[in-house]
């Protein structure tokens, strides 16, 4: 196959250097429930040819044209290889980005709530040393001989990995084209010389472009319009805002914990977003050490009715073991969410279509049990825990059947 990118106004991301800020950790007042991600994507090629070529557009990379629907594909991200999955093209994996087992967990949580869905991930290729996840192996990409690599190039050519133009351009040239909008998690500014030609892009406008690239319109619309039904039944049961538990999202290890500000812009918080939360260490004038981070003493104060542990779904019994370290702490009765047990594995913000819906409906439970039914906990940690047929949030038949081509 011969696939082939250029950008809008210029080469293929000349002089894109430099990082940009990505933070998440800063404290901003309640967000409101009218979400942004609105949005309806075409999902359809930018232009067709009569030969089937075709090309699609997208910031930064600017209009990629392919011969065929890739057969190959570099998913570095969840966010990419659940799309791919969900789009019926997960056989087209080759590799994904950091560790292997951790990778998997993060998709494979779910998936097992699926009949016929799954992520094989323990035999696909992987483009980061094991002895040094921050980094990539130009070689393997070359090994992995993908069609197209669902990565932003602007992140490569950022501080994170320090590529050099001619390393970007080189694997796009002789390899496949890169097709990634890494910045549109958080809303951040990408690396300078790339910000004149950014835009950010809500979760399912990304989603729409990546499934223009596999020429799936209607599996997108299809996903699109469960996810749609699925926010617009969880809005329709929410409480009034000031009766609405404050919510904290952390990393936490041994007693320290790191706060997410789950109220900023971004595809990161597609699953909180639709809740319209306040965020607990908004409204506190608790104490935080050099790093950020809010120490036992600091949550007492901070007294969050919710604790959600950022990606814990994927952490397995480090996160069993943990949560009953945070629970049987001395002060545990002194934190709300703590002492009543609120204090519950929330997902990955990297999250494709049914990573979403998973998501959304884990957070109404977890938030809401009185209107959404009850979070049945964690479970053996392994995957996605058995919630009666009568209080699911949206049909697994039908995911399965997207999946599968069946709509």
């Amino acid at each position: 196959m011969k696939f082939g990118g250029t950008v809008l106004g210029g080469g293929l991301l000349a002089g894109c250097a430099g990082g940009g800020s990505d933070a998440t950790t800063t404290t901003s007042d309640a967000v409101s429930t009218t979400e942004t991600d609105t949005e309806e994507a075409t999902a359809t090629p930018d232009t067709e040819t009569s030969d089937g070529s075709y090309s699609v557009s997208m910031a930064p990379v600017g209009e990629v044209e392919f011969d065929a629907v890739p057969e190959r594909a570099l998913t570095y991200y969840p966010v990419s290889a659940d799309a791919a999955v969900a789009f019926g093209h997960g056989d087209a994996i080759t590799g994904i980005g950091y560790d292997k087992e951790l990778f998997g967990n993060t998709v494979d949580y779910y998936y097992d709530a699926l009949d016929g869905v799954e992520f094989e991930w323990e035999e696909l290729g992987r483009v980061t040393p094991a002895s040094n996840p921050n980094a990539l192996d130009r070689e393997l990409f070359y090994e992995l001989d993908s069609d197209v690599h669902f990565l932003d190039p602007c992140l490569l050519r950022s501080p994170s990995f320090d590529w050099t133009e001619d390393e970007v351009a080189s694997i796009a040239a002789d390899v496949g084209p890169w097709f990634g909008n890494y910045y549109s998690r958080t809303n951040a500014d990408p690396p300078e010389p790339c910000r004149d030609r950014y835009e950010h892009y809500t979760l399912w406008e990304y989603l729409g472009h990546i499934a223009a690239v596999f020429r799936e319109e209607e599996r997108y619309r299809a996903f699109r319009s469960l996810r749609d039904d699925l926010v617009a039944r969880i809005r329709a049961d929410l409480p009034p805002a000031s009766e609405r538990p404050s919510l904290a999202v952390v990393a936490d290890t041994g007693g320290t914990f790191w706060p997410y500000d789950f109220t900023g812009d971004g595809y990161l918080w597609a699953h909180l977003r639709p809740f319209g939360m306040q965020n607990a260490f908004a409204a506190t004038d608790a104490q935080t050490g050099s790093d950020g981070s809010y120490d036992y003493e600091a949550m007492v104060e901070t007294a969050p009715d919710v604790v959600l542990r950022y990606w814990g779904t994927a952490l397995g019994d480090s996160f069993r073991s943990n949560r009953e370290e945070v629970l049987s702490n001395p002060l545990a009765d002194e934190v709300p969410a703590f002492r009543d047990g609120r204090y519950y594995p929330s997902g990955n913000g990297m999250q494709g279509p049914i990573m979403n819906l998973f998501q959304l409906e884990m957070t109404a439970k977890q938030l809401f049990p009185e209107r959404f039914g009850a979070w049945p906990g964690y479970g053996d940690g392994e995957s996605y825990p058995e919630i009666p047929e009568a209080e699911r949030l949206f049909d697994r038949e039908r995911v399965t059947d997207i999946v599968a081509g069946e709509f």
